[in-house]
Formats: C-alpha cells, sequence, structure tokens
C-alpha cells in the first residue's frame, strides 16, 4: 500500500514543482503525512509502520517536487535555445534597445 501511495505523492509533487514555487511543499507534505497516518490508522497498522509511510510519502512529495522542477529547467532551456534559433532579434544585442 506505502509503495502506490509514494507512486501517488511522486507524481503529485512532480506536478507541483511544475507550477508553484517551493512554499507550497509545506502544506502538501503536512497533507502526505496526514494522509498517510490516516490510511495506517484505517488498516489498523502499528505505530513504526505508520511512521515509516509518513517519512515516505513525506520524502517522495519532496523527490517529485525537485523532479518537476528539473523538468522545468530542462524544457525551457530547449524551448529557449529552439525558440531563440528561429528567431534572429532574439539571439542579436542590436535589436534591443
Amino acid at each position: 500500500m506505502a509503495l502506490e501511495l509514494a507512486i501517488i505523492s511522486l507524481l503529485a509533487g512532480t506536478a507541483l514543482g511544475l507550477r508553484y514555487k517551493v512554499v507550497i511543499l509545506v502544506p502538501a507534505v503536512t497533507l502526505a503525512m496526514i494522509l498517510a497516518m490516516i490510511v495506517g490508522i484505517a488498516h489498523a497498522d502499528d505505530f513504526w509502520s505508520i511512521v515509516v509511510a509518513m517519512a515516505i510519502l513525506g520524502t517522495a512529495v519532496q523527490l517529485g517536487y525537485l523532479m518537476g522542477i528539473g523538468i522545468d529547467a530542462v524544457v525551457g532551456r530547449i524551448s529557449s535555445a529552439i525558440i531563440g534559433g528561429r528567431n534572429p532579434e532574439l539571439n542579436s544585442e542590436i535589436g534591443h534597445t
């Protein structure tokens, strides 16, 4: 169960990294940890398995956010190179006054 939640948290963190600033991590990680606690209590898991699940989900959201920022940076660099290569005004200093 924790693996599925970790994958979902990783994807959610990636989506957050593509769209929002780093401040969004505080409520996102808090929400993921509360979700892990609720699921663990609902399944009647022991205390340490709930703690491990909370740690895994919090880490997965943060790693997903990091992946999202990386994807955004790579796509931004590639698209600016493609757009800049096609438009000579973007590459020249003469076009800017």
